[in-house]
């Protein structure tokens, strides 16, 4: 006995017995790069102020940020805005001249990398809730290992919980 051929509206299933599949994409740099600034504001608030110190470390500091800008949609206005925020002694000239560095030369860097150039320890990065960006005293491996030890006991607790909520 054949089964009951199931409904369709031209090509379309109406239903299907078939899970979808989950396609699970990488996040675009523009996303990264996006996360990464709210990031990296958060460590210069706690290290500078509100505004970027006008000396080597605050102009290192203030390209790695400009680098993520000129990874985004619109990097000229967004370059702008962040100088102007955190950058307000720099000249009119100085932006253009940085904005068009950095758009002719865009920089991508690794979580490491990234955290090798900022001297960022987990503490510091555990403290202020950095997660785009590593720590240099830490690797990958161990911050992936802390990570899914941490979700699983979340849903041990979780688990835990409903099992008392059930019973009660």
């Amino acid at each position: 006995m054949r089964p009951a051929r199931r409904p369709q509206l031209g090509n379309l299933k109406l239903y299907s017995t078939k899970q979808k599949p989950r396609s699970r994409s990488r996040a675009s740099p523009c996303q990264i790069a996006s996360l990464r600034l709210h990031d990296l504001a958060r460590l210069f608030r706690s290290r500078y102020g509100i505004t970027l110190p006008d000396d080597d470390a605050g102009r290192d500091d203030m390209m790695v940020a400009v680098n993520h800008c000129a990874s985004l949609a619109h990097p000229l206005g967004k370059i702008d805005a962040w100088l102007g925020l955190w950058c307000p002694w720099t000249t009119l000239a100085e932006r253009d001249a940085i904005a068009t560095q950095a758009i002719i030369h865009t920089q991508f860097w690794t979580a490491d990398q990234l955290a090798w150039r900022l001297r960022l320890t987990d503490e510091q990065r555990t403290i202020l809730g950095i997660t785009t960006i590593g720590a240099i005293d830490c690797s990958k491996r161990e911050r992936t290992k802390r990570r899914k030890a941490r979700i699983a006991a979340n849903a041990k607790a979780w688990r835990a919980r409903r099992k008392a909520a059930n019973t009660a």
